[in-house]
């Protein structure tokens, strides 16, 4: 038993198979986002086919509001995500596994914890005054239609530690694989609620199978391969507070959540359902890319972990540089070539019916998705090294600055108004802040003083 043990942690820290592992990952979940895009855009014009412009809006923004409260569990997940890395680099299976299921259990609580809060503002919040409605139709079906997205989002909170955990264990091509069964799955979805000509509540409830899916797919898979996951032992005293060592991870991802949900609704505010459904259109497009280097780069974030763990600051520095070239030479570079050819794809795309995209938006939304592609890699590091004070102080300022900025400008510029207010704090105080941060942690792992996550 003690040579299996230590075979495994042996392999655990061996830099070759750590690349190779973070290669056959980030490949599959490259591969998932696209095929996940690819389903998206064949979506929309389904969705602007059956609900015109203004449904569409709706049906955009509700998404967004889904995807951000999905992520929203308190970082219970992030933080069980970095210890079980380090219990698995270590040889402590069953430990690790023991930490999985008390925060499975905690991360139930917190949904039930939503949906009491959540569904009475869902069924009875004037959602079609906030939202610009003016179609009788949506306005009526608006009510049930947030309340799915609510119940979808607390669904996905638990399981979604299934995807920590095989990022943990640095075996993410399975999400890949999930990730692509539930976009085929949530396509066919779709084209099912057109069929039936069902109402903007069945094409919100078709639009929540791809957050759910991948993560049940994913636990099933994990279940019948690893063996521990069914046997928990003890969890280690280092482990006990989940909530203290969750809340620095908690704290950024409320701040995108905020940023997620509220940037679609404030543009409706601001610019109505058909203003919206430009912002969203391009933010399709290019959040795709985003979320592209987001998924490849998402492997690092366990082997950032391990190597804090083994003090190894070479290979952290190696992988940093990576994800840098990865970052300039694959998205930002062909991001800024293929801006202007935007307006043809959207009408190529959505035909006739398409919003109109004005050339500011355009500009400023490309300026804004460049921004993020250059915070990515120092986000990914500093989560994987669980240094998230900094991250956290420098999200909420930049957070603290955007939202009156947000309503000062958007008045006055509509959609491009939100996105100015949202790029400036980030670009003035968020990115070097983190940077700096991201500098300090790769210093101290190669000077052997690394931090507990």
């Amino acid at each position: 038993m003690g040579g299996a043990t230590s075979a495994s942690k042996s392999l655990a820290t061996n830099p070759d198979w750590r690349f190779r592992q973070m290669g056959t990952g980030a490949g599959a979940l490259i591969a998932a986002r696209i095929v996940a895009a690819l389903c998206g855009m064949v979506q929309l014009p389904i969705v602007l086919a059956a609900l015109g412009v203004e449904g569409l809006g709706v049906w955009l923004v509700l998404m967004g509001l889904l995807w951000s409260l999905a992520i929203l569990d308190f970082g219970l997940g992030a933080a069980a995500q970095n210890q079980v890395t380090a219990l698995i680099a270590d040889g402590r299976r069953s430990e690790a596994a023991a930490v999985l299921g008390r925060t499975r259990r905690q991360l139930l609580l917190v949904a039930g914890g939503v949906v009491i809060v959540g569904l009475p503002l869902a069924l009875a919040g004037p959602w079609s005054e906030w939202l610009g409605i003016t179609n009788p139709a949506l306005e009526a079906a608006t009510p049930a239609a947030v309340a799915i997205v609510l119940i979808a989002a607390a669904v996905a909170v638990p399981w979604s530690l299934a995807s920590r955990t095989a990022a943990a264990l640095q075996q993410t091509w399975i999400i890949g694989l999930w990730t692509m069964a539930g976009s085929v799955l949530g396509l066919g979805a779709i084209i099912v609620a057109a069929r039936l000509q069902w109402t903007l509540a069945g094409f919100v409830a078709a639009g929540c199978i791809l957050p759910v899916a991948p993560h049940v797919g994913t636990w099933l898979t994990l279940r019948r391969r690893e063996s521990w996951l069914r046997s928990a032992g003890e969890v280690p005293p280092a482990a006990s507070d989940a909530w203290r060592g969750g809340i620095f991870f908690f704290l950024p991802e409320l701040g995108a959540t905020i940023l997620g949900a509220f940037v679609p609704l404030l543009v409706a505010i601001f610019a109505g359902p058909v203003g919206a459904a430009a912002f969203s259109v391009l933010q399709r497009l290019y959040g795709f890319a985003v979320q592209v280097q987001m998924t490849g780069l998402a492997a690092t974030w366990p082997a950032y972990a391990n190597a804090a763990a083994t003090q190894d600051g070479d290979f952290a520095r190696r992988t940093f540089r990576a994800t840098w070239w990865i970052t300039a030479l694959g998205f930002v570079t062909p991001t800024l070539l293929l801006t202007p050819l935007m307006p043809t794809v959207v009408r190529w795309w959505l035909g006739a019916g398409a919003p109109a995209i004005e050339p500011s938006l355009l500009w400023i939304m490309a300026a804004w998705h460049v921004l993020q592609f250059c915070g990515r890699p120092i986000a990914i590091l500093l989560h994987g090294l669980g240094r998230m004070r900094g991250l956290t102080a420098a999200g909420w300022i930049g957070i603290a600055v955007a939202l009156p900025l947000c309503a000062i400008l958007g008045p006055r510029w509509g959609a491009a108004g939100v996105v100015v207010a949202l790029a400036a704090p980030y670009l003035c105080l968020s990115l070097p802040m983190t940077a700096w941060q991201a500098h300090q942690a790769l210093a101290e792992i190669s000077a052997g003083r690394s931090r507990k996550p």
